[in-house]
């Protein structure tokens, strides 16, 4: 008898000299320690995304058993463009893996397929000029809003107000609010890190007189005795600080960019986008600008989508979802929050450029201009490209404090390919819902698995994360693995095949995220049923979508030998 676990074959052994009885438990107890094995195993690993929920116990998308089924299929090259921060173009496990213009000779500074963009061989960087200049730090959306209402309603009282303008003053107190919050939040975090900082300074000082030496250590000060109240108060600070002492230069830097999001992030005054960028944020059609540089300013963020969605299935790094895709890399997220427009042109541009799968692991609460990123979702309506996005790492309801974009068409309507995704964890227990995860009974389509997650950094580096920036390239890459084999699909197909194979968790009751009592965590945590918290109340699975492919859309009678449908890709 054979049991597959992890995609794997395991024999079950024989017990010799015993009644079949035990026979039969030693088996059982043989396979719950080989399942309890390899779900630790991809649990300290962090690919528990990959595995099966029932060969493997872990409620990954089933990515390992859905190719074990495909084996003897052909597939198309599919390209997938990742909308964030940039990626690490040289990073080993994805060599080969990013999409190429062909059709554009690198470096000659001319547009050689006249599509409006100069040199972009890999995508297109919207944060940099032709000089190539780029954007470091922006505003966030709170920011901007409050700047922009504050321009027509600072310190006017409800009574001066037309009616006409009453609702935009409304929302002038929210965000007026909320900014200052920040703000607020922001100091009273640089204050104490000074503090901290400066006790700490004065402490080393104390102590390295009074022991008359020129480095502390923790046996010597443990070792000091006095009966001088400054010197034993130095000791007890030294001594609590010292985990502190020990990542030091971490939290000299989280101080650091606290004084400078003040400066910028927070900053209504800060303005660096005309005069690094050179466009008009309010212009859908002004588009001459930006570079080709999508792997500028340390892309840890995108780089880290981009594994999950096509690293290199090999014997080292990681292996992402998509073994037969391209990644287009498109450059719009700063440090700081996005702009709307630059979201709709990059849209725009995979839409244009052949990508059939956009990934957007970004999102703010405040935009300016939505409507052109409905805009652009129609355009990628009209030519059958599926949009997968991240609620949000809050904790909040979309439903009522939306999170943009939000994925509508220009009337109003919620967007039929579009999918966003809440982050769900390994096991199906109470704790299922990512207790960070943002969620919506009718603005959140599904979960997708988003914590503790191993991805790539910078630098041929790997590193675990959580986050529904993680959930939404894991999904990206079960919708391009699904377009690969399954061509015909429309995006609103491969939308309703997304949701509807869902894995249906056991657990009906799981801990509300954003609402654990005394603490994430908590035993007493509000306990709510998941049907509540989204629209598909499950878990994203590739096995069994498609197994309904098959069943509700069959595809032609022959696959089309390997190759992308974008003349411009690589072979």
């Amino acid at each position: 008898m054979i049991f597959r676990i992890d995609n794997k074959k395991y024999p079950v052994l024989p017990y010799v000299g015993v009644g079949s009885s035990t026979a039969v438990l030693t088996s059982f107890l043989l396979l719950m320690f080989l399942m309890s094995l390899s779900s630790l195993q991809a649990q300290e690993t962090g690919d528990w995304h990959l595995l099966d929920p029932e060969l493997d116990g872990m409620l990954g998308v089933s990515s390992k058993r859905a190719y074990e089924y495909l084996a003897d299929r052909k597939a198309d090259t599919v390209i997938v463009a990742v909308l964030d921060n940039g990626a690490d173009l040289k990073h080993e496990d994805m060599q080969g893996v990013y999409w190429v213009n062909k059709a554009e000779i690198p470096d000659n500074g001319i547009d050689d397929d006249a599509n409006g963009y100069i040199d972009d061989i890999h995508g297109w960087n919207f944060l940099g000029n032709a000089e190539g200049e780029n954007l470091k730090m922006e505003t966030v959306g709170v920011t901007r809003l409050y700047a922009h209402l504050h321009q027509k309603f600072a310190d006017k009282p409800r009574s001066e107000i037309p009616e006409v303008d009453q609702p935009a003053f409304d929302l002038y107190e929210e965000v007026r609010k909320e900014w200052q919050a920040k703000v607020k939040e922001n100091r009273d975090d640089y204050d104490r890190s000074v503090r901290v900082i400066a006790a700490m300074d004065k402490a080393e000082r104390v102590l390295k007189k009074r022991l008359k030496k020129k480095e502390l250590t923790k046996e010597n000060v443990e070792k000091l005795k006095s009966k001088n109240k400054d010197i034993l108060h130095s000791k007890e600070f030294y001594l609590k600080m010292l985990k502190y002492k020990e990542n030091q230069e971490k939290y000299e830097k989280y101080k650091e960019n606290l004084e400078k999001s003040l400066r910028t992030r927070l900053n209504p005054n800060f303005e660096n986008r005309q005069e690094i960028v050179g466009d008009d944020v309010d212009n859908l059609d002004d588009t001459k600008y930006g570079n080709g540089q999508v792997d500028a300013r340390g892309p840890y963020h995108g780089t880290s989508v981009a594994g999950l969605v096509g690293a290199l299935n090999n014997d080292f790094g990681i292996d992402g979802l998509a073994k037969h895709v391209k990644i287009m890399v498109l450059r719009m997220v700063p440090n700081g929050d996005e702009r709307d427009k630059d979201v709709a042109l990059a849209i725009r541009y995979a839409v244009e450029n052949g990508a059939t799968v956009i990934n957007c692991s970004f999102a703010k609460k405040y935009g300016m201009h939505a409507d052109f990123v409905h805009l652009a979702t129609e355009e990628a309506l009209e030519k059958e490209v599926l949009i997968i996005h991240g609620s949000g790492n809050y904790g909040t309801n979309n439903d009522s404090i939306p999170y943009h974009p939000e994925g509508r068409l220009m009337n109003g309507e919620m967007a039929p390919n579009w999918i966003t995704v809440g982050a769900s964890q390994a096991q199906d227990d109470e704790h299922l819902v990512a207790s960070f995860s943002n969620y919506g009974r009718t603005s959140v389509d599904i979960l997708v698995p988003g914590v503790q997650i191993q991805s790539l950094q910078p630098g041929d580096r790997y590193s675990n994360g959580s986050g529904t920036s993680i959930s939404a390239p894991i999904l990206a890459g079960v919708a391009a693995v699904l377009k690969s084999y399954f061509p015909h699909l429309t995006a609103s197909q491969l939308k309703e095949v997304i949701l509807e194979s869902a894995y249906r968790p056991k657990t009906t009751q799981v801990i509300h995220p954003g609402l654990v009592k005394g603490g994430r965590g908590d035993s007493e945590a509000e306990l709510v049923p998941l049907k509540d918290l989204f629209v598909t109340p499950g878990v994203a699975n590739l096995y069994r979508a498609v197994l309904l492919v098959e069943e509700k859309y069959p595809s032609p009678p022959a696959f089309s030998d390997e190759h992308s449908t974008n003349p411009k890709d690589e072979d």
